[in-house]
């Protein structure tokens, strides 16, 4: 296993304070004068996964080709609704989704530094993309007075895409399900599809 990859799961199940260079030296099997050589310490480190999952979100989203949608949906009716969807498909196809949520969960909490860097190069892109995104989806302009509940709008909707991996135990519980599979995976994705397309409608501007 790679420092980074090892380091990314003890951050997430730990929180940064709480793991220590020894532990992730361990997991990776090697020794602990590695990760201040190749990262200059366990800060180093910690940036270095903010970096991993920045860069792997920004090829996939850049490349949407790369993301199929399942044959049982509906084809999408805007690329609002397909970005949407390539995206969820990214949370729950992830071997490592949860973690990535917990680790960026723990990041937003914490407020320092790697999470400012977090927000400029993962967040506020993403945000800004898909909010674009929905302007056209409702015909709508980027105007002043409806800016702020229009913003709301799209943080409730990645809500929804959150939820099923923040919330992944609770779901398989309550729905009695071993594990996200392609079947379950496929009803999620219907569900949010239905959801998207009311909001969507909802929001259009009528001409």
């Amino acid at each position: 296993m790679t420092l980074i990859r090892a380091a990314f799961q003890l951050f997430a199940e730990q929180g940064y304070e709480g793991t220590s260079t020894r532990e992730i030296a361990a997991r990776a099997e090697t020794n602990i004068a590695s990760i201040n050589y190749h990262f200059g310490g366990k800060a180093g480190l910690r940036l270095a996964c903010a970096e991993t999952i920045i860069d792997r979100f920004e090829h996939l989203r850049k490349k949407p080709d790369l993301i199929q949608l399942p044959e049982g949906l509906q084809k999408p009716e805007t690329e609002f609704e397909a970005a949407l969807l390539r995206q969820a498909i990214i949370v729950l196809g992830l071997e490592e989704a949860q973690l990535i949520m917990r680790f960026l969960l723990r990041e937003a909490q914490e407020e320092g530094e790697v999470f400012d860097h977090v927000y400029k190069h993962f967040f506020n892109p993403v945000f800004t993309f898909f909010y674009q995104l929905f302007l056209q989806a409702t015909q709508r302009a980027d105007e002043e007075e409806k800016r702020e509940e229009l913003k709301i709008v799209i943080f409730s909707i990645i809500s929804m895409l959150a939820y099923f991996r923040i919330a992944e135990p609770v779901i398989l519980r309550h729905q009695n399900w071993p594990a996200y599979q392609s079947e379950q995976t496929e009803l999620m994705l219907r569900v949010l599809q239905g959801n998207i397309r009311g909001i969507v409608a909802n929001y259009r501007r009528k001409t």
